[in-house]
């Protein structure tokens, strides 16, 4: 009985807050330096990490390429270009970010690079409850300019908690099974998968648009040309 008392109490909390997100309209992103761009290839370097976990950068790293290949780009391999990286003595994230794109340019000749810095990434456990969170920023440069071309971030929480309806007892027992299953397993590396595909992937709103090796590029591509007021023209002239 306290479980269902506990779960009457939080439901109207969570359908408050869905209902407000919905009368809230989203801000279409501007494509403008992204379509005037137009990256075929994108490399993806090594995250930087501000979490605690040492592993973040790698699981996130290692299931970008699904999202951006099946966008339309060619991705260069992730584990290849890590291994470069590490052998000329550069190993983390951070001082990759620090390197001259020009320097990225020369060695692997991409159109675009793209930057991720995962914020939080690992799985908490509470009295009653383990939550799995993995969150991330991105952002991707032009290879040849250095303009930022797009950004975005992306944040995935697992509560399983949330659809237990065992009660407080039974949500306590899931949390110690959870907990122990989680020794055994990165938990966290799924849900980054679901971050990265969220985060990446051109049919979530807001994200990378669709690449020249997608089907819907040829539909939805928008040849952008620089006019005398600075508009942009589409790919029938009109405005």
């Amino acid at each position: 009985m306290i479980g269902v008392h506990i779960r009457k109490l939080f439901l109207p909390v969570i359908v408050l807050t869905v209902a407000a997100c919905q009368t809230t309209p989203v801000k279409s992103y501007d494509y403008t330096e992204f379509k005037r761009s137009n990256p075929r290839s994108i490399l993806v370097v090594q995250p930087a990490n501000a979490s605690i976990e040492i592993q973040a950068p790698f699981s996130v790293l290692a299931q970008t390429t699904k999202p951006l290949s099946e966008s339309g780009y060619y991705v260069f391999p992730v584990a290849l270009v890590n291994e470069t990286f590490k052998a000329n003595g550069v190993s983390s994230g951070e001082e990759i970010q620090q390197l001259e794109l020009s320097k990225l340019k020369e060695i692997y000749g991409p159109d675009a690079v793209l930057f991720i810095d995962v914020q939080e990434y690992g799985t908490k456990y509470h009295v009653i409850s383990s939550v799995t969170k993995v969150s991330a920023k991105a952002k991707l440069l032009d290879a040849n300019s250095g303009t930022l071309l797009w950004q975005g971030e992306s944040t995935i929480v697992v509560d399983p908690s949330q659809n237990s309806n065992n009660g407080i007892l039974g949500a306590m027992i899931s949390a110690v099974v959870n907990q122990i299953a989680s020794k055994v397993s990165d938990k966290a590396y799924g849900v980054a998968g679901q971050m990265d595909q969220n985060l990446l992937s051109a049919e979530v709103s807001n994200r990378v648009l669709y690449g020249p090796y997608h089907p819907k590029y040829a539909n939805g591509a928008i040849a952008v040309q620089a006019t005398g007021n600075g508009a942009v023209l589409a790919a029938d002239g009109t405005e």
